[in-house]
């Protein structure tokens, strides 16, 4: 059986298109599944999660669940219809906590050309990516002045937008498509404009722009209670 895994932070980001996935998943005969770390319900071995949160596929594999991805899931969906962007270009972001798992970088950008996207890649990217928002970013310019290119956001808000406006500025003011709810959030930071790859997928984008960069900028200037609430290891 398939079980479908949302991404809290996507719903809170888009909820129109995490409406329509919802929608696509019970059309596909998935089951949904409830936050990854409220839900006790266990999979058996001939289970599979379907994510694309990278920190849901890490907690659930954490709880030895098989899992995929739902970006080969769509690749491989011969019905799908896909909006056609008619050559819109964009720079493409593999997160870094996806540098391990090619399948998602071949699907990526399997569903880009089908969308008739054109894209530009970074140098770091696919398996040398170096970015995941405020949780990971190898950064040259600040390297000497912060003790780890991890969760950066414990170095204070103002270097962490300095971190965010670096990467941000690899960009050279193209818009940018991120598979990942952090590394959208980061981008917000430093300024730049991203979009997230299944917004693009279920044709919610053209039109939302402003709106979807101005709903993520509330939802980071609130506390985010979720971990407080989620259940002690």
């Amino acid at each position: 059986m398939l079980y479908y895994q949302p991404s809290c932070s996507f719903n809170e980001m888009d909820p129109v298109s995490a409406k329509c996935l919802r929608e696509y998943v019970v059309e596909k005969g998935m089951k949904i599944r409830i936050c990854c770390h409220f839900d006790k319900n266990l999979l058996g071995e001939e289970d599979t999660a379907i994510y694309f949160c990278q920190a849901c596929r890490e907690f659930m594999e954490k709880q030895g669940f098989h899992t995929k991805s739902l970006w080969e899931i769509l690749d491989e969906d011969q019905k799908f219809v896909f909006p056609d962007y008619s050559g819109m270009h964009f720079v493409i972001q593999d997160c870094w906590r996806d540098r391990e798992h090619p399948e998602i970088h071949r699907a990526v950008r399997s569903l880009l050309d089908k969308m008739h996207i054109a894209y530009t890649e970074l140098p770091r990217s696919r398996e040398h990516s170096d970015y995941c928002g405020t949780l990971h970013f190898e950064t040259v310019q600040y390297k000497d002045d912060i003790p780890s290119f991890d969760h950066l956001s414990h170095n204070g808000k103002e270097m962490c937008r300095k971190l965010m406006e670096e990467k941000a500025a690899q960009l050279n003011g193209m818009p940018v498509i991120t598979c990942c709810a952090r590394c959208y959030k980061g981008f917000i930071e430093g300024g730049a404009h991203p979009v997230h790859l299944m917004t693009l997928i279920t044709g919610n984008y053209i039109g939302r722009e402003k709106e979807l960069e101005e709903r993520t900028i509330e939802i980071m200037q609130k506390p985010d209670t979720r971990y407080a609430m989620r259940p002690k290891q």
